[in-house]
């Protein structure tokens, strides 16, 4: 997966999955742009059950073992449904421990033309991998089927489906932001034949009429015990709750003290990949240098061979013909609650942007040649506020009205380098082949900022760590102070 798309590990959605999924699902897209040697933030996906419901609305109702079930989804506030699971109402029998759930395959009959497979689960367009498509992930309900309830936030549009015999329930949700692809659809399909849930994130780049024809064309088989490496990776349902409904972002600070900072680089300086010394790819005998940063008013500097078309175009409406950079868009969102109250835009700006180009010298320092040596960057902003330093939030030059988050549109989105001239490894990403003893291999990084913020940035070398917050293994490895 490429390294700058990881932007859905779980599917990143307005409100609950916003910033997977983008901010995959960043579990899809986060962990497998690398290969999954690098490691990212989970970010929190968090669905409150609500209590409060009004204007129910019956699915259809499922036999399985003698027993009627039905989906029912339940109006929560003006912008939230609660789906769940319900038994006949005539049926007495309670929610129990199924203590026999086999494991099962998937199998999908029907992916629209130019669709296919990137990883287990993922379905991208051929032309736009790894950023839109379609995510499937599914619920393993050991504690019973009708369990199932989930809140579903900023539902703009929701509608009854039967899939495959199987009762579901589609949802369009608000989006808002500057990405060209976000991931705005839900569906949900229960197999209470096989005690399973589909949740399946459709993007924007999938119509609802085909993104309901996926839904239809999937099957679950249940495999025998010689065959269980087919089986699905599926979520116990009862791991699920005891969760709290929540990914808990690890090793990340939302500030810290200025001490924390003591292993900040400067330009020229050199430092250790991984101060540990451990293994890990074997960064444990490799330095680092950022030996020049360079700002610039247009793209002349790139080679823009080294990137893809998507980014070659994205790169294209950003300039002139000439290559000048044109002005980016920031807009100013008011949060809302997804429940009563959805994302809105305040007000926008339109601000000068500059091209950050950063040159990074890689040695091995051990005495063995290194192969397929993964190299990561992402651009920083902090401020200092009362003391601690903290993710720098717009706030010195946005507007009087009231906001609580300053969206970036277009290619000064990318907090991930979105340009790299180095490429190897099995996907021809993020890599160096090869890198003999005493060697120094030579990266050279891009990405796009408004001039107003190069007061605020610090380089981010560390391939373990952090992308987008303030982490413990980062700190550690220490930040590249490159303000201007």
């Amino acid at each position: 997966m490429r390294l700058e798309d990881l932007k859905q590990e779980f599917p990143q959605m307005p409100d609950e999955l916003r910033n997977m999924v983008e901010h995959e699902v960043r579990r899809q897209l986060r962990e497998s742009v690398t290969g999954n040697r690098r490691k990212y933030t989970k970010h929190t996906i968090k669905r409150s059950l609500i209590v409060a419901f009004a204007a129910a609305m019956l699915l259809g109702t499922t036999v399985f073992a003698a027993i009627a079930y039905h989906m029912r989804s339940e109006s929560v506030g003006k912008y939230a449904v609660k789906t769940k699971i319900e038994k006949d109402g005539n049926n007495s029998l309670e929610n129990r421990q199924i203590p026999n759930i086999p494991d099962v395959t998937m199998e999908v009959s029907y992916l629209p033309d130019g669709m296919v497979k990137t990883e287990d689960g993922k379905y991208s367009f051929a032309n736009a991998m790894y950023k839109g498509g379609v995510s499937i992930v599914f619920y393993k309900m050991d504690t019973g089927d009708a369990a199932f309830e989930m809140l579903t936030k900023n539902v703009k549009e929701s509608e009854n489906i039967s899939v495959g015999g199987h009762e579901g329930v589609y949802f369009a949700l608000q989006s808002i932001g500057g990405e060209d692809i976000s991931v705005n659809q839900r569906i949900y399909v229960a197999y209470p034949d096989v005690h399973y849930v589909m949740e399946l994130y459709a993007a924007s780049d999938v119509s609802k009429e085909e993104a309901i024809k996926i839904a239809e064309g999937i099957r679950l088989q249940p495999v025998s015990d010689n065959a269980l490496s087919d089986a699905i990776a599926a979520y116990k349902w009862s791991d699920f709750l005891a969760s709290n409904h929540e990914e808990v972002v690890e090793d990340a600070a939302p500030a810290v003290s200025g001490e924390a900072m003591k292993n900040t680089h400067a330009i020229g300086d050199v430092f250790a990949a991984n101060p540990q010394k451990e293994d890990l790819e074997g960064l444990g005998n490799v330095e680092i240098k950022v030996s020049d940063v360079q700002v610039s008013d247009n793209i002349s500097l790139l080679d823009l061979s080294a990137l893809d078309e998507d980014f070659k175009a994205e790169l294209q409406s950003e300039t002139t013909p000439s290559g000048e950079l044109l002005p980016a868009k920031i807009n100013y969102m008011k949060f809302g609650d997804g429940v009563n109250s959805v994302d809105t835009v305040v007000e926008s700006r339109e601000v000068p942007q500059k091209l950050i180009y950063a040159t990074v010298e890689y040695t091995n320092k051990g005495t063995e040649e290194l192969g397929e040596l993964l190299f990561f960057g992402s651009l920083m902003k902090f401020a200092e506020e009362n003391g601690q330093i903290k993710r720098y939030d717009g706030k010195t030059f946005g507007p009087s009205a009231d906001w609580d988050d300053a969206v970036l549109t277009g290619a000064a989105r990318h907090v991930e380098m979105w340009y790299y001239d180095v490429h190897g490894g099995e996907r021809n990403n993020n890599y160096i082949t090869h890198l003999k003893a005493g060697e120094t291999a030579t990266v050279h990084m891009a990405w796009l900022v408004p001039e107003e913020e190069l007061a605020y940035l610090y380089l981010n070398l560390d391939s373990y760590g952090d992308s987008y917050n303030l982490c413990d293994h980062s700190l550690e490895v220490g930040y590249v102070d490159i303000r201007q």
